[in-house]
């Protein structure tokens, strides 16, 4: 017991483990939290494009000598507003204009970062290194972080509500089309917040993958985002501890890991759907069924 908590103390002791900590717990919460929400509104096509569109920022970035974040951010919102005005302006299919912008910006960025000549940085934008993180940065991806949680745990109920029944959410005076722009402007920033994590290429699985693996466990929202959170900071730490023991990537095994939490959960959820569970549905299925046929029929009975 206590070599295995050795195993998994030790490497904080050293100073760039516990900035990579900070950071892995930063994108660890805040990611899937706006990844449940992403997942439900069917927003993952999205999320993708815009991991991909922000390699321009921060190689723009890179080449003025500025913080990736501000790079990320300003190009995040960038796509996140062309897209809107592609969609609501000019009435093209949302798909055709996220992977428009999407993959016009990301390659403008691969072209940027080749003429930039240092394969090394590529690799780091593309992937994530967080044991290369400096305080500064993981004070920003904190209050980024901040920012996304406390902003879905707030508008949570209009979210749902904009979500499953937007008409109804409507006529009692929700935006839903200010939601949206907010959904989306917060997927740009949790991608920004995941850049030295996981990188531009890894950061939609460790949106997605957690979310799923809590939609799957939980109908609730507000239990799926806590679940979310807490297994995507389990795969955030455990992702640093394999790099700091085996020297696998981090990034990569950040990703690898969600996506076995996921695997994990589908076979909870199956063992858990078992024969009894399915006969229990097949029985409530049946009594439904006959509720519906009893209440067709009684208007009719009690006319004659």
């Amino acid at each position: 017991m206590m070599d295995l908590a050795a195993w998994i103390l030790e490497p904080f002791s050293l100073s760039f483990m516990q900035r990579a900590l900070v950071s892995g717990v930063a994108v660890g919460i805040s990611a899937p939290v706006i990844g449940v929400w992403a997942v439900t509104k069917r927003l993952v096509y999205l999320t993708d494009g815009m991991s991909h569109a922000i390699l321009a920022g921060v190689v723009a970035a890179a080449a003025l000598g500025i913080a990736f974040t501000i790079g990320g951010v300003v190009v995040a919102l960038l796509m996140a507003a062309l897209v809107v005005f592609l969609v609501l302006r000019l009435g093209l299919p949302e798909d055709s204009a996220i992977g428009v912008v999407s993959q016009g910006l990301f390659a403008a960025g691969v072209v940027g970062a080749t003429l930039l000549g240092d394969p090394r940085a590529l690799a780091h934008i593309l992937f994530g290194n967080p044991l290369t993180v400096t305080w500064p940065e993981v004070a920003a991806q904190g209050l980024l972080a901040i920012i996304v949680v406390a902003g879905c745990a707030w508008l949570a109920p209009a979210f749902a509500m904009a979500a499953f029944d937007p008409a109804h959410a409507r006529t009692i005076g929700v935006r839903v089309g200010a939601l949206d722009a907010l959904l989306v402007i917060s997927l740009a920033l949790v991608v920004v917040i995941g850049l030295s994590t996981v990188g531009v290429l890894m950061c939609i699985t460790l949106i997605t993958a957690p979310a799923v693996a809590a939609r799957l466990l939980t109908g609730s929202f507000t239990t799926a985002m806590l679940t979310a959170s807490i297994l995507g900071v389990l795969a955030s730490i455990a992702g640093l501890l394999a790099a700091y023991h085996i020297s696998w990537p981090v990034g990569p095994t950040i990703a690898l890991i969600a996506i076995a939490e996921v695997a994990l959960t589908s076979l909870i959820v199956l063992i858990r759907r078992g024969p009894a569970w399915r006969a229990q549905k097949a029985v409530t299925q049946e009594r439904r069924r006959e509720g519906v046929a009893h209440s067709g029929h009684s208007p009719r009975n009690s006319s004659e």
